[in-house]
């Protein structure tokens, strides 16, 4: 019965996708509206979790868990820093899209929902 599920749900697609933004896992590729975005290493890894949980908002807490991994020593500050990295490189090529939620969390929503 698993080899059955297996076999007809096939591979994940490697493209996410949230309104005009498309990340693609498998080239490393980020694009807003068709133009190229060049992105670090850790500001792809967060950028990804941000759109496998689209309009879901994440704490600061979930995102050092699982963008710098339950080891890392630092400060939730970081976190802060990397959104502001991801806005200047996203947000700047449309409406904004990585929204913050005093208090909460981030979240990532398509700018026209």
């Amino acid at each position: 019965m698993i080899r059955r599920h297996v076999l007809t749900t096939g591979p994940a697609d490697p493209v996410l996708v949230v309104g005009d933004l498309l990340l693609n896992e498998e080239t490393y590729e980020v694009t807003r509206d068709g133009k190229q975005i060049e992105l670090t290493a850790t500001e792809f890894s967060l950028l990804r979790y941000l759109m496998e949980n689209p309009r879901t908002v994440l704490s600061k807490a979930q995102i050092l868990d699982r963008v710098w991994e339950y080891d890392f020593g630092g400060r939730a500050s970081v976190v802060e820093l990397y959104i502001s990295y991801l806005r200047k490189k996203i947000d700047q090529l449309g409406p904004p899209m990585i929204h913050t939620f005093r208090g909460v969390g981030y979240s990532i929503r398509a700018a026209d929902a």
